[in-house]
């Protein structure tokens, strides 16, 4: 046991370096959603063109992973990283010059290749070969622990750098140097990967791929079961966003606040990320899941009465609300993929059940958006919010539900 848990220990610069990387790659994909309403009023865009970005984003990754599993197996991660991350660095830099909607939908678009297609399934690799399968679950959630504190970094330097320019009544300026700030940072962690991620020359081929197998893959409930997981689990992450404008236009804090709202996730996310991880090893993954899901349910309850106070205990209940569905939504999403391991997918087919989980369990990245775009775009006040956040609450109970299906079937077999 002491030489598998040195594996893990001596991997750790190179797993906090992944996680550094594989944090600020997706600041530009995303950073629209920290600044809702001023994005929008920028580009003169409304909530369902809003959504269109997200959804052409999210629509490259029902193809990208797959294929992206196949990429990392024929060419070395590292040079894959390094392209991913300086091509989204480039591509951030037009975002300044091109302004229309088509334009934007083509920029989202190759984020959607760089972030999705020729780096997460390379980085989730490299992450598997840095620990032993035993430590695949504390392996995921300090990886994911590591991309959260980054996560909270940069969103900190991007909140200063947006407040700033919103006293001096510059708020579209303070877009754009967000923008290059973003564009920036993922151009300097493709040099830092240059020159100190090592070559990973016992990196494995794949096997061939034998069709009977892959057909049997396929047929394995373990293997849907953990896309429905993941389903439940990322409408969350595609969701949440949305606690800031709700927060700005119908609880009536100021933009800086509720950008902060949703910024303050990125610092729940390490401890919650990487204590789940541990806590999943002792306890149970899907036990640890079922009561995330009944928590961001009851988070999400919560967040709709706020609309109904006032004052003081208003603005409380709103944060302490966002705060329990980070913690449930974090502890969450770093261990859906120690899944697999458990329902006994073989580990020779791991990339393709890999691939197979996010081209599904990702598909709210591309209709989420949408929508809510729509919602809010045609029930005005609270009640297009309250709609989305009911649809929220019907995922966590069908997640919960899953995860007890898992529990009775896969836990009681390993019993």
């Amino acid at each position: 046991m002491r030489a598998k848990e040195s594996a893990l220990k001596n991997n750790i610069f190179t797993l906090m370096l992944l996680s550094f990387s594989g944090s600020l790659i997706y600041g530009l994909p995303y950073f629209r959603k920290y600044y809702y309403d001023d994005y929008m009023a920028l580009y003169q865009l409304n909530n369902l063109e809003m959504g269109y970005l997200g959804s052409a984003y999210g629509l490259l990754g029902l193809f990208s992973y797959i294929i992206g599993g196949y990429l990392a197996d024929r060419f070395t991660a590292k040079r894959l990283l390094i392209f991913s991350l300086l091509a989204t660095g480039l591509f951030g830099f037009l975002h300044l010059f091109f302004v229309e909607l088509w334009q934007l939908l083509i920029i989202y678009g190759v984020w959607g290749i760089t972030s999705l297609l020729t780096f997460w399934p390379s980085l989730m690799k490299v992450v598997r070969m840095l620990a032993d399968e035993q430590e695949q679950a504390r392996a995921y959630g300090i990886f994911e622990g590591g991309r959260g504190v980054v996560s909270a970094a940069h969103l900190a330097v991007a909140t200063a750098i947006f407040s700033y320019f919103q006293t001096q009544a510059l708020s579209s300026k303070g877009i754009e140097m967000v923008i290059i700030f973003y564009s920036i940072a993922p151009i300097f962690c493709g040099f830092l990967l240059m020159f100190l991620l090592k070559e990973q020359k016992h990196e494995q081929k794949s096997e061939k791929i034998n069709p009977k197998g892959v057909l049997a893959l396929i047929k394995m409930p373990a293997l849907w079961l953990v896309v429905a997981i993941t389903f439940c689990t990322y409408f969350f992450n595609m969701s949440f966003y949305y606690f800031t404008p709700y927060s700005s236009n119908i609880i009536g804090t100021s933009a800086v606040f509720a950008a902060i709202l949703t910024v303050l996730a990125q610092y729940i996310r390490p401890i919650s990320s990487t204590a789940s991880g541990f806590m999943a090893d002792r306890f149970g993954k899907a036990k640890i899941m079922l009561f995330g899901f009944v928590t961001m349910g009851f988070g999400v309850l919560c967040l709709i009465f706020t609309a109904r106070l006032s004052g003081f205990i208003q603005v409380n209940v709103l944060v302490i609300s966002c705060i329990v569905v980070y913690v449930a939504m974090y502890a969450n999403f770093s261990i859906y993929y120690a899944l697999l391991s458990e329902g006994k997918i073989p580990l020779h087919f791991a990339g393709i059940a890999i691939g197979i989980v996010s081209t599904f369990g990702y598909l709210p990245e591309i209709f989420a958006p949408l929508l809510a775009g729509v919602l809010l775009d045609n029930y005005e006040g609270d009640l297009g919010y309250h709609i989305y956040f009911s649809i929220m609450i019907a995922i966590a109970i069908l997640g919960a539900f899953f995860c007890f299906i898992w529990i009775k079937k896969y836990n009681k077999e390993r019993q």
